[in-house]
């Protein structure tokens, strides 16, 4: 059956309100900058809520039947992915994360991830890469003048569109963008810059300026914005698209028009987000599930056939994730 999990909330200092008023979750008032949706990291945890494995950790889980719900073959002893929402009320730091290569040379956890702009206000940007031409000698001459966001890129966050932050690319979420975030199932970040903000108790936050220049990656210039191939109709009630396809995660957008039935060859899981409107999953031999908008919900590879259709008028756009 369909696993739905308890988010864990993350509450730093630059996070909002948005999982509240756009999500209609039943949160205490407060701030809530990531939603960590589907995660098996010793940082956070999500814990499954529904059918034979309520209350288990994803690691839990895979424990007793791993193959069913990571795909034919795998061997994993917990989650490879961490799925998040992040509600951007001021802009994040300046920062980079490990590649693989990096990680294995100097330390860390390897973090690649892709960005899904949810909602944006009108001033809204990301920060992705350093601009053409950077050279680490001019990153340190805007060390010295406080001037390091004027080296990075600069690019408007607008609804739909995907960004695609591998591991080495230096970059800032800004504010005003709620996203949801796809990566490897990691938690290393170095902050370069933060904007001279303090922390709750009124002091600089930490910053690893020598750890993030050991793991940049001083080549990936030119647009982080990745591709959006044609979206291709599989039949009168659905439509698919690649938004990204990474090493270490797929995701496509597909377009649901009318009940349509999905079969799949059972080699990966597949992670649900509708976008847009809530949506209808039947299984055999289960009741049919009502996916609300908003909400992550993780489809175990054993699972290859099921049907999906809008609970209600007009198409749904679903983000579907899936392990290569």
């Amino acid at each position: 059956m369909p696993i739905l999990l308890q988010p864990v909330y993350k509450e730093y200092i630059w996070g909002g309100d948005r999982l509240i008023h756009e999500f209609h979750r039943r949160l205490n008032s407060g701030i809530y900058a990531e939603a960590w949706e589907i995660a098996d990291h010793p940082d956070g945890r999500t814990r499954i809520i529904n059918g034979p494995d309520a209350g288990s950790t994803l690691s839990e889980a895979i424990a007793r039947r791993g193959p069913e719900l990571l795909g034919n073959g795998r061997t994993d002893t917990s989650f490879p992915l961490l799925v998040k929402i992040i509600d951007a009320r001021e802009t994040l730091s300046v920062q980079v994360h490990p590649d693989d290569e990096s990680a294995a040379r100097f330390g860390g956890e390897a973090k690649s991830e892709m960005w899904y702009v949810l909602s944006a206000t009108p001033d809204a940007h990301i920060y992705s890469g350093f601009r053409p031409g950077v050279t680490p000698a001019d990153f340190e001459k805007a060390r010295a003048a406080g001037t390091i966001p004027a080296l990075l890129q600069r690019f408007p966050a607008r609804p739909g569109m995907i960004f695609n932050t591998p591991g080495g690319r230096v970059h800032a979420i800004g504010a005003g963008c709620l996203l949801l975030e796809v990566q490897q199932d990691a938690n290393t970040t170095y902050r370069l810059f933060d904007w001279d903000r303090l922390d709750k108790n009124g002091h600089p936050r930490t910053l690893h300026v020598d750890k993030a220049l050991q793991v940049v990656n001083w080549n990936l210039t030119g647009t982080p914005v990745a591709p959006i191939r044609p979206e291709i109709p599989q039949s009168d009630s659905l439509a698919t698209r690649i938004l990204l396809e990474d090493p270490h995660f797929h995701v496509e957008e597909w377009t649901i028009s009318a009940p349509c039935k999905i079969e799949h060859d059972a080699a990966s899981f597949l992670i649900l987000f509708p976008v847009n409107g809530d949506l209808r999953i039947r299984t055999s031999g289960q009741p049919a599930m009502i996916l609300q908008h908003g909400t992550t919900c993780l489809l175990p590879a054993v699972l290859n056939s099921f049907a999906l259709q809008p609970n209600g008028n007009g198409p749904v756009r679903l983000l579907v994730t899936r392990r290569p």
